[in-house]
């Protein structure tokens, strides 16, 4: 049992008893508070799901940016990070050629105007495979179609969809992107085409997730109970 006391300033005192023993510790409610603020806090967990993300994709994510707790990423970013300074550039751990770049955007609705000087930008500094744009605001119908020239893919995220990492939930099941070899060797296997496995959308949470494209074949590994398990296989379309 506990109890918990706080004066206008905040401090606090109290007593615990756990059964077997007893002990004294001052604790006030103020110290399970988050002091820092919600800005720091809402890009701490949409950049670490975008590490996270990356790294399951097969991207070199150093240790410590998937280790980085909310003081360090604070202590580093500030308290009102700068856009600019959240960038995320890493290379395919099979492919280091192939490189993918993540850029948090501002407030701003992206019109035209914003994706054409984000283009100019970047082709002067990086040579990619991959962006991931990630959106605090609306983007127009003009930019949206602007991005499909671009000589690469670009995938674009909100930022509330990045604050919890979906692939952690306990009831998600077990997702693997299977290789080119691996797909050949399954249709062959079974007797049949891609088009005939179940499908996955595109637009699916976990095929946005791993960045999956029309045509590719995941492995769904589902668990029941402790022991029972089996699996299945999708196209995505």
């Amino acid at each position: 049992m506990a109890t918990f006391t706080c004066d206008k300033n905040g401090n606090g005192s109290g007593k615990a008893a756990a059964e077997g023993g007893s002990g004294n510790r001052n604790y006030c409610i103020i110290d399970f508070v988050d002091q820092g603020s919600v800005e720091s806090s809402r890009y701490f967990y949409a950049r670490r799901t975008v590490c996270e993300m990356l790294r399951d994709r097969g991207y070199d994510v150093p240790g410590s940016e998937l280790t980085r707790s909310l003081d360090d990423f604070r202590r580093v970013f500030g308290q009102q990070p700068n856009v600019d300074s959240l960038r995320i550039c890493v290379s395919l751990r099979s492919n280091p050629s192939s490189k993918v770049l993540v850029i948090f955007l501002g407030t701003a609705d992206v019109k035209v105007e914003t994706v054409r000087l984000l283009y100019g930008k970047i082709m002067n500094q990086e040579r990619l495979s991959r962006l991931i744009l990630v959106l605090q605001s609306k983007m127009t119908t003009y930019a949206g179609k602007e991005l499909q020239k671009w000589p690469f893919r670009v995938e674009i995220f909100k930022i509330h969809d990045l604050l919890v990492n979906i692939s952690k939930h306990t009831l998600q099941p077990k997702y693997e992107v299977l290789t080119t070899d691996e797909k050949e060797k399954l249709l062959e296997k079974y007797k049949m085409e891609a088009k005939q496995l179940p499908c996955l959308l595109e637009t699916d949470g976990m095929a946005r997730y791993y960045g999956l494209e029309k045509g590719q074949v995941v492995r769904i590994s589902h668990t029941v109970g402790r022991l029972e398990s089996f699996e299945t296989y999708r196209c995505v379309v």
